[in-house]
């Protein structure tokens, strides 16, 4: 990713592999070529969803099945194991054809890093390609070639669970973070020549549309919204390379995605331009039967196979039909073909012909100082300071604090959603930091978690304890907010506040006295009212990962000056959900008219908000342009000035608006940004770089194009900004 948070278009070619591709599949046997578009599960996943993910394969009977040349990929980790089943499938099948080795790398591997939501905080994608290359390393040294990731589907339903794992609302911050994190995941292996991992991006399409926020169900949405918006991501993530993709188990405007050619193909490959493959998610192709579009398991696999699915992962679909419907219909075995192709051309690109077996050259990596180090500094960058009444933080080591919360000390809390914790990795919590720190301080837990899902707790036997204590420390640090299995897979939530538990024990603190700092830790935006009322100062801290502890004393005491901007707006109440900042305009002004009377239209905090520790300021805003055409890019420039003793970051944030356009656009909407760091009492300069054709509208038959006419910029800390200046295209 460049300076200048600018895409670039370097999409997978296939070509330079099409011959010896060609040349392997003349040898293939029917079955061989059904075995390369099977993906058995071998690894146990317990832990990373709720989903029921049915029965592992044995290593025995998964031995078997490689010799014979009838498994393609597989869902597995661990070094040993993947070299055993690699040695297999290249010394002792027929045709030497080696595997893939997938698994879900959704934010680190071994050393956890904070959930995507809160990574997309940080407004840095330089920062989190960096993360990746730790994450790709560490995948490698555990025997994974193929990392189902990055997640990059758009999302403005913070009720759904699967929010924690994206970017956010925006689509140029979640286009850059998308092409950032496939480029980083397929860093390059010096030894090899060829990625140390397979991106695989997902859900391919619109799975952020779930109805409701409910997992798995229908997502319905226009085609202009579609392409305008929610197609961006998955097209950054091509154009950065992507050597593969998994559809949605969803039905997108009533095509279910695992058996639209539509969607896979038409789309997906001929206007987007992917070169890869395409993989189901698990079990998705079988389920076609629930979506009711096809009668039976066999017609789901050729509806999948020629819809454009490469990979049946997890339902067995493809192997246990597959040779018969090959040999009953030419078409289905014209798809096939084509679909082994796709396979083993991303196995060339790999090099895994010349290089099959997992080596011990990163090693060092793997839970290093200097991986943990980059967890504990995303970290940093993630938190979004989102009050601070009378300057209380920076936090002084001078006072005796009260450390109080159910998320205080739960290192097996600290990881977030899809990232099993594991006690061997020495995970930090906020108690365990603020030892290391040196800081004085007592600790209760004063409320806790009895559950899973733990939604409603009247057990308040730990209050006397805690409120003791608070009595005899001059500030409170609680710690709360959601439990890593709140946010997810099949995760949703109908209420989006912390739970009344929680709210209960703040109101019994805040009878002290006492300062509150509170420290929200959770996957997705939240209508929490009350926790902001009632705390003296509010630092959202996601779910930070492996560092956890460490990065949230580094910017509560100081030694980092909050810089994390929302990436996703939280709402004041669950009932204005979907709420997002790129409004079309409206018939009528939402000044004067508000839509809701029993709670108001604004937003609790908008898209793109955070405070800092410093006082920061722009100014001298200036367009290097005024008039320009649609293929030209214009920058804008901005003086920042740091008015106070330690060195800040500040995000300078730019929307456009469309002053008078053929079809209704946005009443402001992101085109640019640059993350600047500017010292102590100094300043800095920022230009932010703005390709002309991001401010296109979408037409009715789907071009994006950029009328002639004036348009306005607005610059600043957030989306609430001000007009700084107006452009003529011509």
């Amino acid at each position: 990713m460049n300076a200048d948070n600018l895409l670039v278009k370097l999409p997978f070619d296939p070509s330079p592999y099409r011959e010896r591709t060609q040349a392997l599949l003349a040898k293939m046997t029917v079955a061989e070529k059904i075995g390369q578009l099977h993906l058995d599960h071998v690894t146990d996943c317990v832990g990373l969803t709720d989903c029921n993910l049915g029965e592992r394969a044995s290593v025995r009977a998964e031995a078997e099945n490689i010799r014979a040349g009838g498994v393609g990929t597989m869902l597995l980790k661990g070094r040993e194991v993947a070299n055993y089943f690699q040695k297999i499938a290249v010394e002792e099948s027929r045709l030497g054809i080696p595997l893939l080795f997938g698994f879900d790398v959704i934010h680190g591997h071994r050393t956890i890093f904070p959930v995507p939501l809160g990574e997309a905080a940080t407004w840095d994608p330089r920062m989190l390609e960096e993360a990746e290359t730790y994450a790709a390393r560490e995948a490698y040294a555990d025997g994974v070639n193929w990392v189902y990731a990055p997640m990059i589907d758009l999302c403005r339903h913070p009720r759904w669970g699967r929010v924690a794992e994206g970017s956010g609302e925006d689509p140029l911050l979640s286009s850059l973070i998308a092409q950032a994190k496939v480029q980083g995941m397929q860093l390059i292996n010096p030894v090899t020549g060829a990625p140390y991992v397979a991106a695989c991006f997902k859900h391919f399409c619109c799975y952020g549309l779930s109805q409701g926020g409910r997992d798995y169900e229908e997502c319905d949405a226009s085609e202009r919204t579609i392409f305008m918006d929610y197609m961006k991501p998955y097209q950054a993530a091509v154009d950065g390379g992507a050597l593969s993709a998994m559809c949605a188990f969803s039905a997108v405007n009533g095509e279910a995605i695992t058996g639209s050619y539509h969607y896979l193909t038409e789309v997906l490959r001929e206007q987007l331009g992917f070169g890869g493959f395409v993989c189901s998610d698990y079990g998705a192709v079988a389920e076609l039967t629930h979506h009711r579009v096809v009668p039976n398991v066999k017609e789901a696999a050729r509806k999948a196979v020629m819809a454009g699915v490469d990979q049946d992962m997890g339902s067995g679909s493809f192997k246990e039909y597959g040779v018969e419907l090959y040999q009953e219909d030419a078409q289905f075995a014209a798809a096939v073909d084509e679909a082994v192709r796709r396979v083993l051309c991303v196995k060339f690109a790999m090099g895994l012909f010349e290089h099959p077996y997992f080596d011990h050259s990163v090693d060092n990596i793997v839970l290093a100082k200097k991986t943990r180090e980059a967890a504990r500094n995303v970290g940093r960058h993630s938190m979004v300071l989102l009050k601070n009444d009378e300057n209380i933080l920076p936090l002084s080591k001078d006072k005796k604090y009260f450390l109080t919360g159910p998320l205080s000390d739960l290192p097996e809390e600290m990881p977030g959603a899809w990232a099993n914790y594991q006690p061997d990795t020495d995970v930090i919590t906020v108690k365990r930091a603020m030892k290391d720190a040196g800081i004085d301080f007592l600790h209760s837990n004063g409320c806790s978690f009895t559950g899973k899902y733990c939604f409603e707790i009247q057990d308040q036997s730990g209050y006397p304890e805690a409120l003791k204590m608070a009595a005899q420390c001059d500030e409170i640090v609680y710690v709360l907010g959601e439990r890593n299995a709140w946010s997810g897979e099949n995760r949703g939530r109908v209420i989006l506040d912390v739970p009344q538990w929680q709210l209960d024990y703040l109101r019994e603190l805040k009878k002290t006295g006492k300062k509150i700092i509170s420290v929200l830790m959770c996957g997705r935006a939240m209508a929490c009212r009350e926790l902001v009322e009632k705390s003296d100062a509010l630092m959202l801290a996601w779910q930070l990962g492996t560092e956890s502890g460490h990065s949230i004393v580094d910017v509560l005491w100081g030694d980092h000056c909050p810089s994390g901007r929302l990436p996703i707006t939280f709402p004041k109440y669950t009932g204005q959900v979907p709420y997002y900042h790129s409004w079309l305009s409206s018939g009528r002004d939402r000044g004067p008219l508000v839509r809701y009377k029993d709670g108001g239209d604004a937003p609790l905090y908008p898209f793109g908000y955070g405070l800092s520790y410093a006082n920061l300021t722009m100014d001298a805003f200036r367009i290097d342009k005024t008039e320009c055409r649609a293929e030209d890019t214009v920058c804008l420039q901005v003086t920042l000035t740091n008015h106070s003793d330690m060195d800040a970051y500040e995000v300078v944030q730019v929307y456009f608006q469309d002053v008078v356009s053929s079809l209704a656009t946005p009443d402001r909407k992101l085109c640019g940004f640059a993350k600047v760091l500017v010292p102590a009492h100094g300043t800095a300069w920022a230009q932010v770089k703005i390709p002309v054709q991001r401010l296109a509208l979408m037409t009715r038959d789907l071009r994006e194009v950029v009328e002639p006419g004036e348009f306005i910029l607005f610059a600043g800390h957030d989306s609430t900004c001000g007009e700084v200046c107006r452009l003529t295209v011509v």
